[in-house]
């Protein structure tokens, strides 16, 4: 029997408001989504038309589609079937405050689906490794699909991978029947707001919880527990993965536990024996993994030094994570201070003599405070202003063998658009040094 859903049939004339379209895919494939399921589509940006060409082009053949750009109006968050936020918009938003008055059906891409599949749903969650870990997993079910060895898995023929890891549920969620399989990387942002669908993935995954985001949650407790919705409405028959720090948070759930020390590998080897997989399968998953955008991703070699990006380390913790993956890396790091312990990763930067590159901004003026002075003598440049900068003064002290890495361990935004963009501009420097244009 195939229990795919009619989307066509379900959202025939219905109301949807995409609130921020933005450039970077969710907000298209939302708008994509519901138009080619008959839907009447709203698009609310307050980005102008010029702002928002690229994407708008995108969507051009949908002429189901109006737009209101430039501004928010009071009387679009009314009367709609949905609403769809983009995850980062806090409910203090007087326009999320006004659709709740309204009675708008709040949803945001992961919402909607765990809402309206058939599918089996692994979701994953953590402040850090959460999108490493995903995407090992996501290999891993590849794998078992593929061999069909393991008895649960010959229910299944298709696996899929979304969530925060850029890539929108609403890209394939049509594709779903009762033999698919989504991997999903959930942010504390969009685990807040499924809470009114109250549903849980069939396993949930959770690879820590340390303070960040707390400019969006306000406390640690309230980001802690928009974590948590991940496994809060889980049942008996489910399988929740947890870092074993994380014990006291478990009280409550009826599913069955595994701890797990947190670190990528553990998580999969976990996740495997929770579901009878053979070591040999999750070896060879992890030997043939190549890494992420921005997570410890190989970018070239260059007279015997390797270059890495870790640009989406914007957490001391993370950094933390990286040193134990690299025996004597030559690290560039910092930005702007996003207010985290630093004592931690400073005193481990001493012990292991690592040599430090470090950006002009808030951060690294507050790790000099903590660095030994003649640590700092012998091993940092700080000050940094270019990437190109950073680049080129890490080479030139470098030798055969050695890592040059980019793991900063902060925001990003006093000199570049976004992490990913820094990891853009990482990638063009190395690119440029290894043509000889620097």
């Amino acid at each position: 029997m195939n229990t795919k859903i009619d989307f066509s049939k379900m959202l025939e004339n219905k109301k949807i408001l995409i609130w921020s379209l933005g450039l970077h895919g969710g907000g298209i494939g939302a708008a994509k989504f519901f138009a080619q399921n008959n839907a009447k589509v709203l698009v609310t940006d307050l980005k102008d038309a010029k702002a928002l060409k690229s994407s708008i082009l995108k969507l051009k053949k949908y002429k189901s589609i109006t737009y209101h750009l430039g501004e928010h109006k009071e009387e679009d968050f009314k009367n709609n079937d949905y609403v769809v936020i983009n995850p980062a918009v806090k409910p203090t938003s007087n326009f999320y405050k006004l659709a709740k008055r309204n009675k708008q059906k709040l949803i945001t891409d992961i919402g909607f689906l765990m809402e309206n599949t058939p599918a089996f749903i692994i979701g994953v969650t953590g402040t850090k490794g959460k999108s490493t870990t995903t995407k090992l997993i996501f290999d891993l079910v590849r794998h078992e699909i593929k061999n069909q060895k393991q008895p649960f898995f010959k229910k299944y023929n298709k696996v899929y991978l979304g969530g925060n890891i850029r890539v929108s549920p609403f890209d394939f969620i049509d594709k779903l029947d009762e033999k698919s399989i989504v991997v999903l990387e959930m942010s504390s942002f969009q685990l807040y707001h499924t809470k009114y669908a109250k549903t849980s993935p069939n396993i949930s995954v959770v690879t820590n919880i340390i303070p960040e985001h707390l400019d969006w949650h306000d406390t640690f407790d309230e980001y802690q527990k928009a974590k948590c919705l991940i496994f809060r409405y889980q049942k008996k028959n489910d399988i929740l993965i947890i870092n074993k720090d994380l014990k006291k948070l478990t009280s409550q759930t009826k599913s069955k536990i595994f701890y797990t020390n947190g670190q990528n590998d553990d998580n999969l080897y976990q996740f495997a024996k929770a579901l009878n997989i053979e070591k040999e399968s999750v070896d060879l998953v992890i030997k043939n993994f190549k890494g992420l955008e921005g997570r410890q991703e190989f970018i070239a070699e260059i007279n015997g030094r390797k270059f890495v990006n870790d640009t989406c380390a914007t957490h001391p913790m993370a950094n933390l994570y990286m040193l134990k993956s690299f025996e004597n890396p030559i690290v560039i790091w910092g930005g702007v201070d996003k207010g985290f312990d630093i004592k931690a990763l400073a005193k481990e930067f001493m012990r292991r003599n690592i040599r430090l590159f470090i950006f002009q901004g808030s951060a690294g003026e507050r790790i000099l405070k903590v660095l030994k002075k003649d640590y700092i003598k012998k091993q940092v440049t700080s000050n940094i202003q270019t990437m190109n900068d950073a680049v080129e003064m890490a080479y030139k002290i470098s030798k055969k063998g050695d890592v040059i890495i980019l793991s900063p361990g902060a925001a990003s935004f006093n000199m570049f658009l976004n992490e990913f963009d820094r990891g853009k501009k990482f990638i063009k420097a190395v690119k440029s040094l290894k043509n000889g244009r620097l």
